[in-house]
């Protein structure tokens, strides 16, 4: 989770950062609690929006989000 903020402050510096605790079916469900350990969920685009006909995803976000996983590799690498 480190890694990630320090990413996001990196890529996104005006950004306001925030956690959500998200519920639902996933495998994180799953696995965080049998390894556990806490599971980040991190992407770009509306969540609400997920499985709908709305659906859609900005390509600046994409782009951005690219940018996120890979200062979070850098750091977590480091």
């Amino acid at each position: 989770m480190r890694s990630f903020l320090v990413a996001l402050r990196e890529v996104a510096p005006a950004e306001k950062l925030g956690f959500v605790l998200k519920t639902g079916t996933s495998d994180m469900n799953v696995v965080g609690p049998a390894w556990g350990c806490p599971i980040v969920a991190y992407g770009p685009g509306d969540s609400s929006l997920d499985h709908t006909p709305h659906e859609h995803l900005p390509l600046d976000e994409y782009w951005q989000a690219v940018q996120v996983l890979e200062a979070t590799l850098r750091t977590l690498c480091a």
